[in-house]
């Protein structure tokens, strides 16, 4: 696999977050998935496929007085666009931002949080 590079930004419903330098957003593409298995006594084992979400888990960003409010919005609204874009590559999905989000009241910055695809197509990659 070739090293796409660090993470630059993430843009959700139109509004660029920076990335912090550290961050190491990881993409779930999704899909018919193996997702647990039943073992037997003698050895054999039965394979359960489910469907997975698309997703993009351990994102961070910064939040300025500037975006906090579009920020706030996005996470309470279905279906919007997002892209995460990296050195070499960027990530885009129709999604919503998924969780409880800390923000550090001392450096502006939220704790991890993931997005997931809701609109069936997944994530595309450019």
């Amino acid at each position: 696999m070739t090293a796409i590079g660090d993470a630059i930004s993430l843009t959700i419903n139109g509004v660029r977050y920076a990335i912090p330098k550290d961050t190491e957003p990881n993409v779930i593409k999704g899909g018919d998935k193996i997702t647990e298995t039943q073992e037997y006594g003698d050895g054999t084992a039965d394979s359960y496929v489910s469907k997975v979400i698309p997703k993009i888990t351990g994102l961070r960003v910064k939040i300025s007085k500037d975006n906090s409010d579009a920020f706030e919005q996005a996470c309470g609204t279905p279906d919007i666009p997002i892209i995460l874009t990296c050195v070499q590559k960027s990530y885009e999905l129709t999604g919503s931002v998924v969780g409880e989000i800390e923000i550090s009241a001392t450096r502006g910055m939220t704790g991890e949080f993931e997005v997931h695809a809701t609109d069936g197509t997944g994530i595309r990659e450019t």
